[in-house]
């Protein structure tokens, strides 16, 4: 099963267009969540205030059946794939792209009694933080946003990004997180853990 899962393992590289009316879906998080994808955004430039389409960068590893469902996803959603790069991983490229969870998986930390109904979202019982967090030039390579998902179970949604191609330079994203409380409290702490930025 192991051996399967690894000569079934892909890396993708896309290039993909959010069009305005998108901008405040929390697509990539969906991506990591539906499909179980590992996700790097490698550079992006999503402006707040403009009737500009979006564009990510993104670094998808997965199994080949999931990143397929979620590039049918994207698809679904009329989001333009500009660029697509689908290689098979071998087994010493496996970590390539390693979630940096840090020790507090959140799914960890509640009984299975209250998996369920805590990490399901429920309206009435989600918290939201809308903060802005710097990734430094040392983090391009990290998928941290998806550590928000994957560890700590929150939804997310980027309202605003600059991150350059250039790995040279910093870059900053504008969060909206959503979940319990503590969920949000974990995942805040997860960033400030990675020596992150963060102004709230």
């Amino acid at each position: 099963m192991v051996l399967s899962t690894i000569l079934n393992s892909t890396l993708g590289h896309i290039h993909i267009r959010i069009p305005q009316h998108y901008q405040r879906q929390p697509i990539v998080s969906r991506l990591i969540s539906r499909y179980d994808l590992t996700i790097n955004i490698a550079a992006a430039l999503l402006e707040a205030h403009t009737k500009d389409d979006g564009w990510f960068n993104l670094e998808i590893q997965g199994i080949s059946q999931q990143v397929e469902a979620g590039l049918a996803y994207l698809q679904e959603l009329n989001i333009e794939i500009v660029q697509l790069d689908i290689n098979s991983l071998t087994q010493e490229n496996q970590e390539n792209l390693k979630i940096l969870c840090r020790g507090h998986n959140f799914s960890e930390l509640i009984d299975d009694n209250e998996k369920k109904s805590d990490l399901n979202v429920v309206e009435g019982q989600t918290t939201r933080a809308k903060f802005q967090v710097c990734i430094p030039k040392n983090y391009h390579s990290y998928p941290v946003i998806a550590g928000l998902v994957s560890c700590y179970g929150l939804t997310v949604n980027i309202t605003g990004a600059v991150l350059d191609t250039n790995p040279k330079n910093d870059g900053w994203f504008d969060l909206e997180l959503w979940g319990r409380r503590q969920q949000i409290v974990l995942g805040l702490r997860y960033l400030k853990e990675l020596g992150l930025q963060i102004w709230l």
